[in-house]
């Protein structure tokens, strides 16, 4: 996939602006335009942290691309892009549409946009996104009649990646080595230059091997190992030492989108491993599919890609959704009998289209459950609360402007988990979606709070960002306030808080949020409460003070903070709050570890 959109997710975005302009002429004035509507509704150019985006920019412009809450013109995105100063303007629009065509959600026939059946029904809501990019993957090969320069492949990739992985993991197991996928360097080397389908078992040969004489090494060696290996193993590539590392980033998070591969391990020693969970839908398409390519057209290679549903699922029979249903029932049960749950009985339906829906109901159901086993575990263990401290504090010490976005992913993660660790919360859901492990894909979307928080005698969300600069205030300003009115006026039952954790506040956000706590926004107060990363681990620190004691924090006491933190009356500058809410802290927990 091209680096354009880097993000997976972010191709919703780009298909409602093609949209706009389907049924357009695509020559170099519509390719133009198209960049410009997305510079518009803030689809491109709207990485705040890199620098380059801002290149060439006035600081009036660089302020109406930072500022979200700015209801960008047509006019001045145009001024912003032709100001960029392009050497080919059309290319970047061609470029931008290229990732929609090759998914199959654009046809350009006759240089004619048209958004396809798959295209409409992603727009529409009737399809998810991660069920669309499953079936662009299985569908997708090289070589294909759109794509010059692959005419010497014969590989459906995604298939033969999942073979790849299982290969591995099955030479493992016979020479009595630990099965768990393979790591990030050696999907970059081996899974992303795989020409054939028919050189899987070549290939995993070749990735032991790698891997062994790796091993073998001194750890200072490695790197110079690894950089020599992929020169020489891809030498007929570009840029392989770059393009490994920015290729294996980009496909991985469209891959994770599938729910067939799960990441073992973290940040440089990552493992993608096969999604045990999913083993019967992979194995179903690895016996049923080689993963070589076919004969088309390019008129009917278009209305394949452009179709939902027209790779047909091998696994969709009913034998199989009743296995499917059988085991998510059984992991069911086991989370039900460990969480002191009452076991669910389930009547099993004979009917394929009754067990696709069971089987959505119970992986929903399911994830509820691996929350809840969050704060069964982490409750239970203070070796589990050294896990999360550790993770935070590893997160905070990576707080630059470049690794905002890979690390936010992990922020919300090891918040929820925080908030699970902190008190007797009755549910802490975060919104960002996940895998059958119940890791995060990606950070939430937009629009909805990161995490919410229900107590007994109150509720809550939880924002976080790992932005320090100006554009902290830019991107999380308006939308935290946003989000948490919106809370407040659907759960207006109890008081509602916001927690806003980032790895240092910004004056700006904090001015924000004062006028907001201390005055009004929208017409009442509300109570937000910017606390650092390190003061989230200074609470996790004190919890665990307390469980050695044999104490536990309840919900009272989170409030008690929360209230006494936003008790500003008596303060007359938002510059003397971040001071006052590091006292209230000391002194709270002085009280509670007295």
């Amino acid at each position: 996939m091209s680096t354009t959109i880097r993000e997976a997710e972010r191709i919703l975005g780009f298909l409602q602006t093609a949209a706009e302009i389907d049924g357009s002429y695509w020559d170099k004035e519509m390719q133009m335009k198209f960049q410009i509507l997305l510079i518009k509704n803030r689809q491109y150019l709207n990485d705040e942290t890199n620098t380059q985006s801002f290149n060439n920019l006035s600081n009036e412009q660089a302020r109406i691309l930072k500022d979200k809450s700015i209801d960008m013109t047509f006019e001045q995105a145009s001024d912003i892009f032709h100001s960029k100063n392009y050497n080919d303007p059309p290319m970047r629009g061609r470029q931008s549409m290229s990732p929609l065509v090759k998914l199959g959600l654009v046809y350009l026939i006759d240089k004619v946009i048209s958004i396809t059946d798959v295209g409409w029904k992603l727009i529409s809501g009737e399809i998810e996104f991660g069920s669309f990019i499953l079936d662009s993957l299985l569908k997708f090969q090289y070589p294909n009649p759109t794509e010059r320069g692959f005419q010497d492949w014969n590989t459906k990739p995604f298939i033969s990646t999942l073979r790849l992985i299982d290969t591995v993991n099955k030479m493992c197991s016979e020479a009595g080595i630990k099965a768990k996928g393979i790591s990030k360097t050696e999907f970059g080397i081996f899974a992303l230059s795989l020409k054939s389908y028919t050189d899987v078992e070549n290939v995993a040969r070749k990735i032991l091997e790698f891997r062994s004489e790796l091993e073998s090494l001194p750890q200072d060696d490695r790197d110079d190992f690894v950089t020599s290996y992929i020169n020489d193993y891809l030498a007929d590539f570009k840029n392989p030492v770059k393009n490994v590392k920015e290729y294996t980033d980009n496909m991985i998070r469209y891959i994770r989108q599938t729910k067939y591969i799960y990441i073992r391990g973290k940040y440089a020693h990552t493992y993608i491993d096969l999604e045990p969970r999913r083993l019967i839908e992979i194995y179903s398409i690895l016996d049923s599919d080689s993963g070589s390519s076919k004969e088309f057209t390019a008129e009917d290679w278009m209305t394949y890609m452009g179709t939902y549903g027209a790779y047909e699922l091998p696994f969709e029979t009913v034998e199989k959704l009743t296995r499917i249903v059988e085991e998510i029932v059984e992991e069911i049960h086991l989370l039900e009998m460990k969480l002191g749950i009452q076991a669910t009985n389930y009547h099993i339906p004979t009917a394929k289209e009754s067990l696709k829906e069971l089987i959505e109901e119970l992986r929903h159901y399911r994830t509820r459950l691996q929350n809840l086993e969050i704060k069964f575990d982490y409750h239970r263990d203070t070796t589990k609360i050294d896990e999360a401290i550790e993770a935070l504090q590893d997160i905070r010490s990576r707080n630059n402007s470049r690794l905002a976005k890979k690390y936010s992913v992990e922020l919300e993660k090891w918040t929820n988990v925080a908030l699970n660790i902190i008190n007797d919360s009755e549910l802490i859901k975060p919104n960002y979606p996940v895998g059958d492990d119940n890791e995060p894909t990606y950070t939430a979307p937009s629009g909805v709070p990161d995490i919410e928080c229900f107590y007994e005698n109150f509720n809550a969300i939880c924002e976080v960002t790992m932005l320090t600069s100006r554009d902290q205030w830019y991107n999380e300003g308006q939308p935290v306030m946003r989000h948490l009115r919106e809370f407040e006026n659907k759960f207006d039952d109890k008081d509602s808080y916001c927690l806003f954790v980032a790895p240092t506040i910004h004056i700006d956000t904090l001015n924000t949020f004062w006028m907001s706590v201390k005055y009004e926004y929208q017409g009442n107060r509300q109570r937000i409460i910017p606390f650092t990363i390190g003061q989230l681990i200074s609470i996790l620190e004190l919890i665990k003070d307390m469980k050695l004691q044999g104490r536990n924090m309840t919900r009272d006491d989170i409030q008690s903070l929360y209230d006494s933190c936003l008790d500003i009356s008596h303060l007359p500058s938002s510059t003397e709050w971040i001071d006052f809410i590091s006292y209230q802290l000391d002194e709270w927990k002085g009280n509670l570890i007295a």
